[in-house]
Order: structure tokens, then C-alpha cells, then sequence
């Protein structure tokens, strides 16, 4: 069965603030999860407009890589395809307020699939049914609200510099946040509503694994990308669409270098440095999937959503690198499981063969 979910973000925003923090973030985190010296991180293949039928907007193809992210009590039992394993190509269409991403393992096939349909509203995250479900969907769905302020998170992954309890933004003159302030009827707010569908088809494993990645993909995720979209404010705030266009042109040549596609720049030792700076490449190969047409889904896979035109951004849900690098490790360790529980079952197969043989 597809688990599907509703995470509701509250944020202390306003709508056209938010449509640039995200932006910003998607570039910063893609910077900060590629390098390492391991050639390692996210591989912009497309970014180019897209006008249909249903609006215009941005369409994006990447592709992650994450091996070092694989725990290393897994790394034994992982094949020597293992990089392939862990690459995840990632579709989005954004026509903000409005978009679209999936997530697709070229290894998995058709048996893995994370969608994640995203729209925004100017409000505190109280409306009811802004995907349109039918009532059948709706009964099956599990909706979630991500208080970025009051939500705990992992001790090992807390930094007092991005805790919105702690933190002023100079430039907006707003913050710290109480943890009850979504009671106190907050100025400004938006929130962004995620419909999460996961979807991994494999006996046995099905729901611990689209329990796993909802949790540790998407929710954990989701929390920790927009505490620091709160606390990055002052990087964010004030600038314009065009500044945006300026730093992700900037940002381009600088994630190409980390990935080692393009010698250091003059003066440096390595690609591998902390400048914050994201990258586009128009080459695919055929491993890669095709762009699709349309932002809206088909109506056999997922709920519709009505497309909203706006000008066409650049990228789609914030802390897409990190997300992807969860997805990527859960799924190569669902895949060990697999492998090993296919191991079993052949090998019980032929000691019956056998059996019947000598009988």
C-alpha cells in the first residue's frame, strides 16, 4: 500500500519572502552536501522553462550522489554497483506556488517512486484538503504539522546558531520565537503543505520502508531545512528575484567544480571549498529518465493539483540534497535486505531440489 502523507510547514514569512528563501537554501545546501573530495553531491542536468496547457514554470533534473553517506557496518554487503545504487535522479516542476518533484532510483526501477507535491498558502497552515483529495485519499491520509520552532530534533544535528529560539534576524527585526507562538495568531506567516507519496514495491519491506523514509527522508528533513531557512534570514532577506538569478549563475560554475567536472578556479588548491555558491549541465545520458511535459501528475499515480503559473523559478522544495541523500541510503539498505532475503530463497529452493532428488 502507498503511505501517503500531508506535512504541514509553518513559517514566519511572508509568501514572496518565502519564494526567495527557498531558492537561496536549495543553492546554499546543494553547496554545502556536494564535495568532499569524492565528487560527491548534486548534478543539476536540466534547468529550463517549461509553458503548457497548464501554466509555465521551471523544470529541473538532477541527480545526487551519496556513497560516503552509506553507514559503514552497510558498506560490506553493498555490490560493487554500489554508486549506481546510490544515485537518485530527481524531476521537479515548479510554477510557485505551486510544485511538483519525484524521486526515482535507477536501480530500484519502477519499484521505488517519492513524490512530493507542494503548495503554498499565506496562512497557519488551517486549511483542509488543498490537494483536492477524493474522499477515499483523504481517509487514508496522515496529516502532520512541522512546528519549526517547537518540534524537537536530534541532539547530534543541534546547532544554536539555527534555532529559531535563539536567533534575531537583524535585518527583519524579528525573532527569537516562543515555542507556542503559532497560538498568538503570528505576523506574518505562510505555510507550505506537502502531500508526500512513497512508494516502494517490494514484499516484505513495502511499509518499514515507506515508514523509514517518510520519517528519516522526508519529516526530519523537511523539520531541519526550514529551522534553517528561519535562522538563515539575514543572508536571505531583502534580496530580490534577480539577485537570486545572479547568485545561482555564480553558484553554477562552483558546484561543477566540487563535483570535479571543471578544474579549481585560479588560485585555489582544490574544488572542495565552503563558498556557498549551484550548478547547471544540458547533458543527460540514458540512464538519466526523460523530462516530462506537465507539472501535473497523472491521476492514476497521484491526487490532481491545479498548476498556478507564475515566472518560472529554479528550484524546487528546499533541503532537496539532504532528502535525497536519506532516500538513497534507506533504499540501499532495503536493496541488502532484498539481496540477502533472495540469497535465502534460492538457497532453500535448490536444498529442496536436492532433497526431492536424493529421495
Amino acid at each position: 500500500m502507498v503511505l501517503t502523507k500531508e506535512y504541514r510547514i509553518p513559517m514566519p514569512v511572508t509568501l514572496e519572502e518565502y519564494r526567495v528563501a527557498q531558492l537561496y537554501m536549495v543553492t546554499k545546501v546543494s553547496l554545502n552536501e556536494s564535495g568532499g573530495g569524492n565528487h560527491e553531491g548534486v548534478e543539476v542536468i536540466k534547468n529550463e522553462p517549461y509553458s503548457d496547457e497548464t501554466g509555465t514554470g521551471q523544470y529541473t533534473l538532477k541527480c545526487y550522489r551519496f556513497v560516503s553517506r552509506v553507514p559503514s557496518w552497510l558498506r560490506p554487503f553493498l555490490p560493487t554497483s554500489v554508486e549506481s545504487m546510490l544515485e537518485v535522479y530527481e524531476e521537479s516542476w515548479n510554477a510557485f506556488p505551486y510544485t511538483r518533484t519525484i524521486f526515482r532510483n535507477g536501480w530500484m526501477g519502477d519499484k521505488f517512486k517519492c513524490e512530493i507535491i507542494t503548495r503554498y498558502f499565506e496562512d497557519a497552515g488551517g486549511q483542509d484538503n488543498v490537494h483536492h483529495l477524493t474522499p477515499e485519499q483523504l481517509k487514508e491520509l496522515t496529516v502532520e504539522v512541522v512546528d519549526v520552532v517547537a518540534d524537537p530534533i536530534d541532539a547530534g544535528k543541534y546547532k544554536p546558531e539555527e534555532d529559531p529560539t535563539l536567533y534575531h534576524s537583524k535585518k527583519a527585526n524579528r525573532g527569537p520565537w516562543t515555542k507556542d507562538w503559532l497560538k498568538h495568531d503570528p505576523k506574518p506567516v505562510m505555510t507550505s503543505y506537502k502531500l508526500c507519496i512513497v512508494e516502494f514495491k517490494w514484499w516484505g519491506l513495502q511499509t518499514k520502508v515507506e515508514q523509514l523514509i517518510h520519517s528519516m527522508a522526508l519529516r526530519n528533513t523537511v523539520l531541519m531545512s526550514h529551522r534553517q531557512c528561519v535562522c538563515w534570514m539575514d543572508e536571505w532577506f531583502g534580496m530580490t528575484m534577480e539577485d537570486i538569478r545572479a547568485y545561482e549563475a555564480h553558484s553554477k560554475v562552483e558546484l561543477l567544480r566540487k563535483l570535479g567536472k571543471l578544474p579549481p578556479a585560479e588560485g585555489m588548491a582544490t574544488a572542495d571549498n565552503n563558498d556557498t555558491t549551484a550548478t547547471t549541465t544540458t547533458t543527460a545520458t540514458a540512464a538519466e529518465p526523460a523530462a516530462a511535459a506537465s507539472p501535473e501528475p497523472a491521476a492514476a499515480e497521484s491526487p490532481a493539483a491545479e498548476t498556478v503559473a507564475a515566472d518560472p523559478p529554479s528550484a524546487a522544495d528546499p533541503a532537496e540534497p539532504a532528502a535525497a541523500a536519506a532516500v538513497a541510503v534507506v533504499v540501499a539498505a532495503a536493496a541488502v535486505a532484498v539481496a540477502a532475503a533472495a540469497e535465502v530463497t534460492e538457497a532453500g529452493a535448490a536444498a529442496t531440489a536436492t532433497a526431492a532428488e536424493d529421495a
